[in-house]
């Protein structure tokens, strides 16, 4: 008889406060609501750090029924200044996954220009703006793409049909260096300069140093980029560049990436073979199921945070 063990079960955050964009493009979890769900994951759980899961032997369970591991994308520092002290306090380690770009540009990802532009205006003026600045800019592609509707449409269920629209255009289908010129022309006509945004959004050097001497540290590639979009050489120095800068501003060098976006469109079995090929151990995608004790460790499933107990849209029953 096979015995299958607990069941793994990973949980993503983004923004819990929101407080650097205010608008319909942020929905934060919420200090409140996540100081309960790692109370209510506690009576159920052994807290899982990452080093527990790149050793390939994981700890006993302690009699729980299930392996739980809580990790943060984007390297917000409203993690670090919410959801850090908490679990410090509980002596549950975390998984706190940063971009580096930010730290080399002083500027914001692509992805937190569109959740700043989509917190100001409506979807529909929004894309009507990238259109006319695709134009402006000559990106024949982004306009002829913008203006039609022969485009993948990413898998955005809790969204309206004009939000699923630009967030599919932008995150999946314009030509990468084409869309994250457009969002910086759109963020500069509309919000302006973008480096004090970028200062208060994003963790810096001492905050990332803590979680890293704490083990608490992986990546998120450099620039939040749809990894299987981009030739092998392209994943290749995604990964291996924001490693060289975690290294370089930390003093050690992570061996766990969360994937951006995560899903079907953004992750593929070359993705995996580079990661692995880069020394690193664990990767983390967005596709919502448990995972086991003897999964593979570089294509990890995870739940978001509003998908389980005491999140908006719990899926499962835990």
């Amino acid at each position: 008889m096979i015995t299958i063990g607990p069941e793994i079960l990973v949980v993503t955050y983004h923004y819990l406060l929101g407080s650097t964009f205010t608008g319909p493009g942020v929905i934060p979890f919420g200090p409140e609501r996540f100081s309960a769900q790692v109370e209510f994951l506690a009576r159920s759980s052994h807290f899982l750090s990452l080093e527990d899961l790149s050793s390939g032997v994981l700890p006993d369970s302690g009699g729980y029924r299930r392996y739980t591991l809580l990790t943060f994308d984007d390297g917000l520092a409203e993690q670090f200044e919410v959801a850090w002290p908490i679990l410090r306090s509980r002596g549950i380690p975390g998984a706190f996954f940063p971009c580096t770009a930010p730290l080399k540009t002083g500027k914001l990802l692509h992805v937190h220009r569109m959740h700043a532009l989509r917190s100001n205006m409506p979807d529909k003026d929004l894309l009507a703006l990238l259109g006319e600045l695709s134009i402006k800019a000559g990106f024949e592609e982004s306009s002829r793409v913008i203006g039609g509707e022969n485009f993948t449409e990413a898998p955005y269920p809790y969204d309206t049909p004009e939000a699923r629209t630009i967030k599919s255009l932008l995150n999946y289908t314009l030509p990468i260096s084409e869309r994250e010129a457009l969002s910086e022309m759109a963020f500069r006509q509309i919000l302006g300069e973008e480096a004090l945004w970028a200062k208060k959004l994003y963790m810096g050097s001492e905050m990332l140093c803590e979680l890293s001497s704490r083990g608490c540290l992986g990546t998120h590639t450099h620039l939040h980029r749809p990894l299987s979009r981009l030739d092998r050489e392209g994943i290749r120095r995604e990964i291996v560049e924001s490693l060289d800068i975690l290294e370089k501003t930390t003093g050690r060098r992570p061996d766990s990436l969360s994937y951006p976006y995560g899903n079907h469109l953004a992750v593929s079995g070359e993705v995996f073979e580079v990661a692995s090929e880069c020394g690193l151990k664990c990767g983390f995608t967005t596709e919502r199921r448990h995972g086991r004790i003897h999964s593979d460790r570089l294509s990890l499933p995870r739940f978001d945070a509003e998908d389980i107990p005491l999140g908006k849209r719990p899926v499962i029953d835990l």
